[in-house]
């Protein structure tokens, strides 16, 4: 009750009157650390959370709320990556935790910038969520529906999209396939090309032009055409870790250790428990320096079976 009144002191020293009562008292210790976090005395607070999410013997909802807890507290240090994995290590302890899916949800859209990502876990978390309670409402009638508006928004300012000829695009798209069956490559990607310029959203022909060049230009502009296409495929099929990770393999194969990283990252806000993702995402990171984020994410990977 203090907490919600805003004593926070008053509520910090309940919480030790009960701890001392119950030392072992997990409802006690989250709301020390809940205070603790208040307080700016962030130290405490990871140790309170942390020592709740260890106790394996305690219900998953309560250490699903203390990593929770501790994701709040990393992104308050600005530790993103870090805070991402305990809201991640929150949902899978407990997928029911609204609490979770939506401050991955913040992160996904205020820091990573992957809406598509964010839109699914606020559906989550507005799926778990207790229709009466205030963060619920705001999220049906306010956030999802402005992330949706922002996500159709960004896909028709894609250059030619409001000019789109899907019929050309579908003649171009079979000639190429006639081409590519004829082993005519060269004919086939210019075929490919000219239907994603008839149709800038055309997943299928963007797929053809990525897969058909990064097998067959090795070169550095080959290599730009063919992640450029990646990422028009990717922003069409947004949960679909295969083509992330032939674009980041891609990346990785050429030494762009910081692209194939930041496709991995992307990748992850999808599907946080794909193991070749996850391998992926810490070998990139590792070879492009960011030895930090690696081992974030290898202590994590660590957990996935």
């Amino acid at each position: 009750v203090n907490l919600r009144l805003g004593e926070v002191d008053a509520a910090d020293a309940a919480a030790a009157d009960a701890i001392a009562v119950e030392p072992e008292s997990a409802e006690a210790r989250l709301v020390s650390a809940q205070a603790a976090y208040l307080k700016k005395d962030y130290r405490r607070a990871l140790e309170a959370f942390d020592a709740v999410a260890a106790e394996k013997s305690l219900p998953a909802a309560l250490r699903s709320d203390a990593l929770v807890g501790r994701g709040v507290v990393e992104m308050a240090q600005n530790a993103s990556d870090e805070a991402r994995i305990s809201f991640i290590r929150a949902m899978r302890a407990n997928r029911r935790s609204a609490a979770a899916w939506y401050h991955l949800a913040v992160l996904a859209r205020d820091v990573y910038r992957f809406n598509e990502a964010a839109l699914e876990q606020f559906e989550m978390a507005s799926r778990f969520s207790d229709p009466r309670d205030a963060r619920a409402k705001k999220l049906s009638r306010d956030v999802l529906p402005a992330l949706r508006k922002a996500i159709a928004s960004a896909s028709a300012r894609k250059p030619g999209a409001d000019k789109r000829d899907l019929a050309a695009a579908a003649k171009l798209l079979a000639e190429g396939e006639a081409l590519q069956k004829k082993k005519m490559i060269r004919g086939a990607i210019k075929k490919y090309e000219a239907a994603l310029k008839a149709d800038p959203l055309s997943d299928a022909a963007a797929l053809k032009v990525a897969t058909l060049v990064a097998l067959n230009d090795k070169t550095a502009a080959g290599v730009d055409k063919a992640l450029g296409a990646y990422r028009t495929v990717i922003d069409q099929q947004p949960q679909k870790q295969a083509n992330y990770l032939a674009a980041a393999r891609l990346a990785y194969e050429n030494k762009r250790w910081a692209t194939a990283a930041a496709i991995m990252d992307r990748a992850i806000a999808h599907d946080p428990e794909n193991r070749q993702t996850l391998d992926l995402l810490i070998a990139s990171l590792q070879k492009a320096g960011k030895t930090k984020q690696g081992e974030c994410w290898k202590a994590y990977r660590a957990e996935v079976k």
